[in-house]
């Protein structure tokens, strides 16, 4: 293992503690962290708003702020269509972003050193399917997902198709959530927290199935 790999996942740590302390510094700053404060905030850079909303998403692993704000200000500040598409496209980019670092700077080191104690991080474990159905469920971080796809063995490609494909769908229940939030009690309003909570409960349902069918698939031996 080169010293070079060392100094690589160092700079990732450094990185990682950085982007923790930026948060807690934003905390204590008492910077307003509401869907109604981050859309006005967006809506103030007028034509390049649906640019700078975009780009939030790009630079959040950065900066350390929560996905769940920017889906819901883009339903608020773009409506439902646009603001899924913005928060798309942005998500899939910041997630390729995550992604490179983490492969950059973690994973030669992590394969070198901790490839035999983290076998979650192997290619088996860190798939398409698992990193759509990550990406689907609405509480799950996505700078773990990135970050943890990174250090694995998984491509890049598969990985951001696996994203697009899982974001998506996540991205319009926010934003319609979002749009939604100027009438709590409405239809759109209850129906919104129901596609949300379906999304919670259905990717777990169905890698539950699939990890049931796969433990019954019997195991043989050569011929």
């Amino acid at each position: 293992m080169s010293s070079r790999a060392t100094k690589r996942f160092v700079l990732f740590l450094v990185l990682l503690a950085a982007t923790s302390a930026f948060a807690l510094l934003r905390a204590k700053a008492g910077v307003p962290l509401t869907p109604e404060a981050v859309r006005d905030a967006v809506r103030g850079w007028g034509p390049l708003a649906p640019l700078v909303f975009t780009a939030a998403f790009v630079l959040r692993p950065f900066i350390f702020f929560p996905s769940t704000l920017l889906f819901l200000a883009g339903g608020l500040a773009f409506g439902v269509a646009h603001g899924t598409l913005y928060a798309a496209i942005g998500g899939t980019a910041g997630a390729v972003v995550g992604f490179s670092i983490a492969r950059v700077l973690g994973r030669e080191f992590v394969s070198g050193h901790l490839g035999d104690r983290m076998p979650d991080l192997g290619r088996d474990r860190w798939g398409t399917g698992v990193v759509l159905l990550l990406n689907l469920i609405p509480i799950v971080p996505m700078t773990a997902i990135n970050y943890g796809a990174g250090l694995s063995e998984m491509e890049l490609i598969p990985f951001t198709l696996a994203v697009a494909a899982g974001l998506t769908p996540r991205a319009f229940a926010y934003s319609f959530f979002g749009d939604s939030l100027l009438d709590i009690g409405s239809q759109e309003f209850l129906l919104a927290v129901g596609l949300l909570l379906a999304l919670l409960v259905i990717p777990l349902v169905v890698r539950h199935q699939v990890n049931k069918r796969a433990c019954r698939v019997p195991v043989t031996g050569p011929a």
